[in-house]
């Protein structure tokens, strides 16, 4: 094996969106236990990030198109796209025994309404919290950015003789938008914007060449030359 297969064994991921024959397939997948949320805002005097570690379980999407516009044409009918549409997440919690993590959803959601039943205004109660996803070097590959949150109800209890687990807390939030970025897809548009970038001087360079097929060819977008070829 080649120094150079040797140098990108320990790879968790592939920038060119190649996979390279030396490289594990297993190394490409996502996996799903290397993740976590953070909750940054401080609520009802429980500090978000020491929370956020007793989340277990998350589970947000998918954005669904919940109506869909149509047309009559003859005797067939048209669709198009209607409002998109994302109902909730759902979160489960490990209960701590200073019972941080219902004070926090608890207090969360009386910034939303008060002990009298009056609504806050919304920047008073809606918040932005986070997903991290990481390949197997511990590195973050993807981000999930919840903008909007709230809790959409008080987390209910279940509390049961039968069972001698650990008590966890599911709680439901409303969510207004979810912002994904892609560590790995940002390095590899900036390459694809430097490959543009030289593919247009190319073309602008070879454009100045005074006849032959050259002068005449066209760079396409993925940076190759097609000689001969007509705009």
């Amino acid at each position: 094996m080649s120094f150079f297969k040797q140098a990108l064994q320990p790879l968790g991921y592939d920038l060119s969106g190649i996979a390279f024959s030396a490289l594990s397939k297993t190394w490409l997948l996502q996996r799903e236990y290397h993740w976590q949320l953070f909750m940054p805002h401080m609520i009802n005097g429980v500090f978000g990030p020491f929370i956020s570690v007793f989340c277990q379980d998350i589970r947000f999407g998918d954005y669904s198109i919940s109506s869909l516009g149509k047309i009559q044409q003859g005797a067939f009918q048209r669709f198009y796209a209607g409002l998109q549409d994302i109902s909730s997440i759902n979160l489960t919690f490990i209960t701590s025994v200073d019972n941080a993590v219902l004070d926090y959803f608890y207090g969360w959601y009386h910034l939303a309404i008060d002990e009298q039943g009056y609504y806050y205004p919304k920047n008073h109660y809606k918040k932005n919290i986070y997903v991290a996803l990481y390949d197997r070097s511990g590195v973050e590959s993807v981000r999930f950015n919840m903008k909007g949150v709230f809790p959409k109800n008080k987390p209910p209890i279940g509390i049961s003789y039968g069972s001698e687990g650990m008590l966890k807390l599911n709680v439901v939030l409303s969510v207004d938008t979810i912002e994904m970025f892609s560590l790995i897809g940002s390095i590899r548009g900036a390459v694809t914007n430097v490959i543009g970038s030289i593919a247009k001087q190319t073309k602008e360079m070879l454009g100045s060449v005074p006849g032959g097929s050259i002068a005449n060819g066209v760079i396409t977008k993925s940076g190759n030359v097609l000689f001969g070829a007509k705009d």
